[in-house]
């Protein structure tokens, strides 16, 4: 595949993936608000928080309309600039990125729930709607902290532009002025002027390199926010599933299938994204600092970033057996309309169930 061809095809798949992905979430809102049981409790309206942050996440990522490139020393985000002002066109990328990474956490606070709701049933009011907002709150501004690292050292700065330049000649045939860009560039060129030709090498002849230590301290807080947010998700996850699994006698059969069902729907809600989304991100970030480089290939890795919403919403809907329930209620009546009357749709109200706790006969929410 040619560098054009992986470029348009990055561009073109955030605009048909929003359309998409905009559809689905609004779809998984409306099973969220109207099919949940009333056992759900307060992660009925985590899963609203975190429906509604990737509404936001798919906003962004077509205001964006971004693609990437990778070199050796490099991995960078790119959108086209087409006037009039620079300084309002890396806004967009940032705005992306601060919405991935809040994702991420809000993923990992899912999981710190399912913990709670299981080990120690007793503390959930710290996700009660007060409290819930101050998690969403924090992980919001966790995320605007680690990106306005980005802003301030992984811009654009003239050493790190002429750097780049001969990288987008050669692949897409385009200049500098035509591009916005925000990325690491781990290691900077300098040059070496001969009566010939000016040389350009990443390490001089004593292999001591220049690096940036602004873009190392960044990039060393994001990857550290990755890690501590997947470790989160493992252990939680891992801890939970083994409990579900020694409380089997302790637990209406009722109980145990709803817990085992959020979860289940909880691990691949974080799958899906992880393999398809931070993983091959986290392979581009890094692979620069061992002088690796994927080039026009990492154009992939951002239209997997686009069609993302759409596998995540439509995997929640079929596990969760309330939702793919009234999916498959309406399927008769769906057939015959052109426009999908969401009033008509949801309105029958859904009979609450007793669940039988954990610990105590009292508790109904999970």
């Amino acid at each position: 595949m040619s560098s054009q061809f992986l470029l348009n095809m990055a561009l073109h798949t955030s605009g048909i993936g929003f359309f998409v992905s905009l559809i689905s979430e609004i779809l998984l809102l409306v099973l969220i608000v109207y099919k949940s049981r009333e056992s759900f409790g307060h992660y009925k309206y985590l899963m609203i928080v975190y429906n509604v942050v990737l509404i936001m996440y798919s906003i962004a990522t077509s205001n964006a309309n971004l693609a990437a490139h990778s070199t050796e020393t490099s991995y960078v985000l790119f959108r086209m600039y087409h006037g009039p002002n620079r300084t309002v066109g890396p806004l967009f990328i940032l705005q992306f990125c601060t919405m991935y990474v809040t994702m991420l956490i809000i993923l990992s606070v899912h999981f710190i729930y399912r913990y709670v709701a299981i080990f120690y049933h007793k503390y959930i009011w710290i996700f009660n709607k007060f409290y819930l907002g101050l998690w969403v709150l924090g992980s919001f501004t966790l995320g605007m902290l680690l990106i306005s690292l980005k802003y301030f050292f992984l811009g654009e700065f003239p050493h790190f532009t002429e750097q780049l330049r001969e990288e987008f000649l050669t692949n897409y045939n385009l200049t500098m002025d035509q591009v916005l860009y925000n990325g690491p560039i781990y290691y900077v060129y300098y040059s070496i002027s001969t009566s010939s030709k000016v040389k350009f090498q990443i390490c001089d002849e004593k292999d001591v390199c220049t690096k940036p230590i602004g873009v190392w301290l960044t990039m060393l807080a994001l990857c550290s926010c990755f890690v501590i947010c997947l470790a989160v998700m493992g252990y939680f996850g891992t801890r939970c599933y083994y409990r579900l699994y020694q409380m089997k006698s302790e637990l209406s059969e009722h109980t145990r299938k709803m817990q085992k069902q959020l979860l289940f729907a909880l691990v691949i809600q974080a799958g899906i994204p992880i393999v398809i989304m931070y993983t091959p991100t986290a392979l581009l970030l890094v692979s620069p600092i061992v002088g690796v480089s994927f080039g026009a290939y990492s154009n992939i890795a951002v239209s997997m970033v686009a069609v993302y919403p759409p596998l995540d919403q439509l995997a929640i809907i079929w596990i969760i057996r309330d939702y793919r329930n009234a999916i498959k209620r309406e399927k008769p009546h769906l057939r015959g309309l052109i426009k999908i009357n969401f009033s008509g749709l949801f309105c029958r109200k859904v009979a609450q169930q007793e669940v039988t706790s954990l610990y105590s006969k009292g508790r109904t929410s999970l």
